[in-house]
């Protein structure tokens, strides 16, 4: 139950987000204070070009070659964790270019997230980590989720 309660809240908040179409500003300005991933798989992700229509509010993503390339390839990726699952340990997170600062809230643009999971559990980590994991292209365009790593590790 307390699962599907944070899945739940969390979806909630990136609706409400999505909805505005912005990440708080305070939010923002905080993780430009912190730490943030200088993997160079986050500025090849960043050559997709995101889009949000008001009316449907919807995100949408036009994707060079270079990252539909990815699909199906194992990449490699550092960035940050953000549980989906409440337990110590769980298989399911987000993986951010930029450190999280609220454990409700996305924690980057559309594409600055990775959706990932992994074979086996994994403890959440503070610091950066190094994800390997099958690359795979997502089109959910209510929560702007466009990037996925399956069958994923972490060394």
């Amino acid at each position: 139950m307390a699962v599907s309660a944070r899945l739940l809240f969390l979806a909630l908040a990136i609706l409400f987000l999505g909805a505005f179409n912005v990440q708080p500003m305070t939010e923002r300005q905080a993780q430009e204070l912190l730490p943030m991933s200088s993997d160079p798989t986050w500025n090849l992700l960043a050559k997709t070009d995101v889009g949000y229509d008001d009316k449907t509010g919807l995100y949408s993503a036009t994707m060079p070659k270079e990252v539909t390339a990815l699909d199906g390839q194992k990449v490699t990726v550092t960035g940050f964790m953000l549980p989906l699952e409440s337990s110590e340990k769980f298989t399911h997170f987000l993986l951010s270019k930029r450190t999280p600062t609220c454990p409700f809230c996305p924690p980057g643009e559309p594409d600055e997230i990775v959706d990932v999971t992994v074979t086996e559990p994994v403890e959440w980590a503070e610091d950066a980590v190094k994800v390997t994991g099958t690359f795979g292209l997502m089109d959910d365009r209510e929560f702007g989720m466009f990037f996925k790593l399956t069958k994923a590790k972490i060394p």
